[in-house]
């Protein structure tokens, strides 16, 4: 009976266990659908609210809007009570809502809901190996992980750039900045705003994604200091023309090990003596055994499986040292930043 009581525990266990990743499954869904259409948004600016006021204020359906409000209440999404009807608590206001916050989850989650295709095409790629490019997919991918990258752009200018006072001088001076792979042009935006004299190059390979940079541009009025040209990391020339080289989440997309070491030689020539590299990467452990041991490193290990797709690598936290290193980079050191989900190391070129 012993045996049978720890079998009956066990499955119990692994039940809810299992169960949790269709709750898990059901609420990122829910967030998605409030953050698009705007219900989340509404709840939060509202001093609580029903659905029925909801429906009316964002043209909806009543039923469907009742039947989304409840299923956001189920899964803690948001909060309800008969005095205030339903609300946003300003922890998961900031988490959802503001892209400024460290700990912003709005912009990924809408990213890994912008993944299904992925996930569904996963078996048939594992028959073939082959790759699908970003641009292939549904556009919203495009729009979510330029969402999901916002809060990158501060973390940059806020704890990269301020802890180097060399480059920080050249920036706030009319020093100039390279993004390598400017993606859809939201960190151009910042860092022109940062920077008010200073000239920001992006460097961006994807049609799409500079159609996108050019509107954030445009919105944003930075355009005369501000340009984004084509190219291809691979192929960047060394000009030796540039105080400050960023790349955020951009050198695992380059290629392989042989791209990485490549565009990052290519990096040190375009930067002039003294030049800051500043490198932002997913944090990958350097050993199997650590996936379990944080909840970043879990959700690391499910977005491989569309980084593979699209032809991404895995650049582990000691590798990317040891690749800002071995490039030429002097002083190589990790940056004290909030963002779990990344992982920061910066260099010079030297004098």
């Amino acid at each position: 009976m012993d045996v049978l009581d720890d079998l009956r525990e066990a499955k119990n266990r692994e039940w809810e266990r299992v169960l949790g990743y269709i709750l898990g499954n059901q609420a990122a869904w829910i967030v998605d659908i409030g953050l698009r259409t705007g219900l989340i948004r509404t709840i939060a600016d509202a001093d609580g609210t029903t659905s029925e006021v909801l429906a009316e204020a964002l043209g909806f359906d009543p039923h469907l809007t009742g039947i989304w409000a409840r299923a956001a209440y189920a899964h803690g999404i948001v909060d309800w009570s008969e005095e205030r009807g339903y609300s946003l608590g300003d922890a998961l206001r900031a988490i959802f809502l503001d892209p400024t916050d460290p700990q912003f989850l709005g912009g990924r989650l809408q990213f890994y809901t912008a993944l299904y295709e992925d996930f569904r095409a996963f078996p048939s790629y594992l028959a073939t190996g082959g790759r699908w490019a970003r641009s292939e997919h549904d556009p919203w991918l495009l729009v979510a992980l330029a969402n999901l990258s916002r809060p990158d752009a501060s973390m940059i200018t806020d704890h990269a750039i301020a802890s180097s006072p060399r480059a920080l001088d050249a920036l706030t001076g009319e020093g100039s900045l390279l993004d390598v792979g400017s993606g859809g042009g939201h960190h151009l935006v910042h860092y022109a705003k940062t920077y008010p004299s200073a000239t920001i190059v992006g460097l961006e390979p994807d049609a799409a994604s500079r159609g996108l940079a050019a509107q954030a541009i445009a919105d944003a009025g930075v355009h005369e200091r501000v340009t984004v040209i084509d190219g291809d990391a691979n192929d960047l020339d060394g000009t030796g023309t540039f105080d400050v080289a960023t790349l955020s989440i951009t050198l695992h997309e380059t290629g392989g090990p042989g791209e990485w070491r490549n565009v990052l030689r290519r990096v040190f020539g375009a930067l002039r003596p003294g030049g800051t590299v500043i490198v932002s990467e997913l944090p990958y452990p350097d050993s199997v055994l650590d996936y379990r041991a944080d909840p970043v490193y879990k959700m690391l290990a499910g977005v491989q499986l569309h980084e593979a797709i699209v032809g991404c690598g895995a650049i582990t936290q000691g590798t990317l040292a040891h690749l800002v290193r071995d490039a030429g980079f002097v002083g190589v050191r990790v940056v004290d930043q909030p963002m779990k989900a990344r992982h920061v190391v910066m260099g010079e070129r030297p004098d």
